[in-house]
C-alpha cells in the first residue's frame, strides 16, 4: 500500500478528522511514480514528483519539489499516474438491467434518484472521473451534477445534455423532446439552455430501444439539423448527434455538429452494412469527433462458438478501422445505461475498442483522456496531468500503455485532489487517503 509521511505536517491545514481518523490533505507531494504525458507514446523511464494543492496540480518534476518542506508526502514507488478516464456517452437515468423504455419510466422517483447517485459513486470509484450524460427525461442528472460539484455526493464531473431533440414517435421521444417545426426546435433547445445543459443532443436517426424506431432511418433532414446547431450555437453550446444510418451521419456532419454518436453506418442489413468512404473522408476533414459507444458487450460478439469472427465483428471492425485509417478522431464512450451496459465498465469497453478499431493502447487511452477532454470542451480543466488542471488521475500498478487491463482496478483514484484507495472505496462513507 502507498506510504503517507505526515510527520512534519500534522497541522489543521493538512490533517483533519471526519467520520473517524484519516488524512485529508489539501497540499501534498507524490513521489516515486512515473507520469504519462499524453502526447508521448510511452512512459518516461524515471519517476516525476507531482505537487497537488487545493484540488489542483500545482507543479510537476523539479518544480514540484520547490518549497515542499513540511508538505505531506505520498510514496508511490513503482506506480504509474494517468489522467482520470472520460466516458463521453452515458445515461445515468437508465438502469442497464431493465429492458424496455416503459419499464424504465415506471421506476419510482425516489428509487430512480437513489440509483443514479449509486451509479455515479461507482463510476468514480472505477476511475471514470468525467462523464457526459447524453439524455434523460426531467434533468435529474443536472441536479446530481450540482450535488457532486458541491461535494454533497460522490461521483464524476458531469456534462449534461438534457432532453434529446427527436421527432414525434421517434427514438427516445418518451423523454419528452419531440419537435416538428423550426419554432419547436428553437423552444426545445431553449428549454435545455434554461436547465443549464452543457450540450445539446439531437437524435438524427432512429435507434434500437424505442419501439417502432429503426436505427437506419433519418429523423431530421439537413435543414432541421442546421436549425438545431444554429440554436445551440447562439447559446454557446455544441451539439451531439445520435447517428446510426448513413444518411443521418452525412446530414449531421454537414450541419456542423461537434460529436457523432455511434457512427454505425447502418443500412437495411444492419450496422456497418452501408459504409460510405467518401463520407468518412469528409468526417476526417471536419471539426468533429466520433463517439462510437463501443462497450463491454461488444467483446462477446468478436467470435462465435467455433472461434471464428462474427459478422458483427467483421462489419464494425471494418467500419472503425476505415475511420481510423482516414484520420477520423475518436473519443471513448459506452452508452452506459442501455440494456446490459453497466456504468462502471468503460475499462472493459476500452479493451473492446482496442480490438475492433485495431488501435494501440496509447491511442485508446488518449481517446478516453486528453482527446475526449478536447472534444468535450474541458481541456482547460482535465484530461491531462499538467500544472493548473484539476488533480484528476489514477494510480496504477503497471503500465497501461502495454496492457489496458490494469485500468480495470486502479490502486488509487484521485478526483479534484481527493484520493480513494481500494480499502476506502469499500466503505459506505469513504475517507480520503
Amino acid at each position: 500500500m502507498p506510504k503517507i509521511d505526515t510527520s512534519a505536517t500534522a497541522t489543521p491545514n493538512t490533517i483533519a478528522e471526519k467520520r473517524g481518523k484519516y488524512l485529508k490533505m489539501n497540499d501534498y507531494l507524490i513521489l516515486g511514480a512515473r507520469v504519462w504525458e499524453t502526447p508521448r507514446d510511452s512512459l518516461e523511464p524515471l519517476p516525476s514528483p507531482v505537487r497537488v494543492r487545493d484540488g489542483r496540480i500545482l507543479a510537476l518534476g523539479d518544480a514540484a519539489l520547490e518549497g515542499s518542506e513540511g508538505v505531506a508526502r505520498l510514496d508511490l514507488d513503482g506506480r504509474v499516474l494517468v489522467p482520470g478516464l472520460i466516458d463521453a456517452h452515458v445515461h445515468l437515468e437508465l438502469d442497464p438491467t431493465i429492458m424496455t423504455p416503459a419499464e424504465q419510466m415506471a421506476v419510482p422517483e425516489d428509487a430512480l434518484r437513489a440509483a443514479m447517485e449509486k451509479r455515479a459513486r461507482e463510476m468514480l470509484f472505477a476511475g471514470i472521473l468525467t462523464a457526459r450524460d447524453c439524455g434523460g427525461a426531467r434533468h435529474r442528472e443536472h441536479a446530481l451534477r450540482g450535488q457532486i460539484a458541491r461535494g454533497e455526493r460522490l461521483g464524476p464531473r458531469l456534462l449534461c445534455c438534457g432532453q434529446p431533440l427527436t421527432t414525434p414517435g421517434g427514438h427516445c421521444d418518451f423523454w419528452g423532446g419531440a419537435v416538428t417545426t423550426p419554432l419547436e426546435i428553437d423552444r426545445m433547445v431553449a428549454l435545455q439552455i434554461e436547465a443549464d445543459s452543457d450540450w445539446i443532443k439531437v437524435m438524427a436517426t432512429g435507434g434500437v430501444i424505442t419501439p417502432g424506431s429503426r436505427a437506419r432511418d433519418s429523423q431530421f433532414d439537413l435543414s432541421g439539423l442546421n436549425r438545431v446547431v444554429e440554436a445551440a450555437s447562439r447559446a454557446g453550446r455544441s451539439v451531439a448527434a445520435h447517428c446510426h444510418g448513413t444518411q443521418g451521419i452525412a446530414d449531421a456532419v454537414r450541419s456542423g455538429v461537434r460529436t457523432i454518436e455511434h457512427a454505425s453506418f447502418a443500412g437495411e442489413d444492419g450496422f456497418g452494412t452501408l459504409i460510405d468512404e467518401s463520407l468518412i473522408d469528409e468526417m476526417a476533414k471536419s471539426e468533429l469527433w466520433v463517439s462510437p459507444t463501443v462497450n463491454a458487450g461488444w467483446s462477446r460478439r468478436i467470435e462465435n462458438d467455433k472461434g471464428e469472427s462474427t459478422k458483427f465483428f467483421d462489419r464494425m471492425s471494418s467500419c472503425l478501422r476505415l475511420q481510423r485509417d482516414r484520420g477520423v478522431r475518436f473519443i471513448a464512450s459506452t452508452d452506459a445505461g442501455i440494456p446490459g451496459v453497466r456504468h462502471v465498465d468503460l475499462p472493459l469497453g476500452l479493451l473492446a475498442f482496442e480490438r475492433y478499431a485495431g488501435l494501440r493502447p496509447v491511442d485508446v487511452l488518449r481517446a478516453a483522456t486528453s482527446e475526449a477532454a478536447i472534444a468535450l470542451g474541458i481541456a482547460d480543466e482535465t484530461g491531462r496531468i499538467e500544472p493548473g488542471l484539476s488533480a484528476d488521475f489514477l494510480v496504477l500498478e503497471s503500465d497501461p500503455l502495454l496492457d489496458l487491463n490494469v485500468l480495470r482496478d486502479p490502486e488509487i483514484v484521485v478526483f479534484r485532489g481527493r484520493c480513494f484507495d481500494r480499502t476506502s472505496r469499500r466503505a459506505e462513507n469513504p475517507p480520503s487517503c
